[in-house]
């Protein structure tokens, strides 16, 4: 399983985040758009490193052979996941405001048109 979708400390994540002004301090907890907002911020991490590590070759007893490419794989999926649940560059709080923003507006759109 993903860790940061397994992860105990979202709420707390969430308060730090408003603490630090990131999010509105009134912004409720929502776990799975958390989660989801950190998993986005994995992913983009994982696209970046992946592009830094096109062409390069291992070298060395260890970093040759044909499961090479499977590895670095796994391993830039997990570079991606770390830096992301250590607060990456801030693209999780972005996500997650205009996750909760775009669901408000769904919200009052369907209790406008009488759904």
């Amino acid at each position: 399983m993903n860790p940061i979708g397994s992860n105990p400390d979202y709420a707390v994540q969430i308060q730090q985040a408003k603490a630090a002004g990131l999010l509105p301090k009134g912004m409720p907890v929502n776990r799975k758009a958390w989660e989801t907002a950190q998993g986005l911020e994995a992913n983009f991490f994982q696209t970046m490193l992946g592009s830094m590590f096109e062409g390069v070759d291992g070298e060395g007893p260890m970093g040759a052979g044909p499961g090479q490419d499977a590895w670095r794989g796994m391993l830039i999926e997990k570079y991606g996941q770390n830096i992301a649940a250590k607060g990456g560059v801030g693209l999780a709080p972005q996500i997650y405001r205009e996750m909760l923003r775009h669901q408000e507006l769904s919200a009052h759109a369907s209790q406008s048109s009488g759904l």
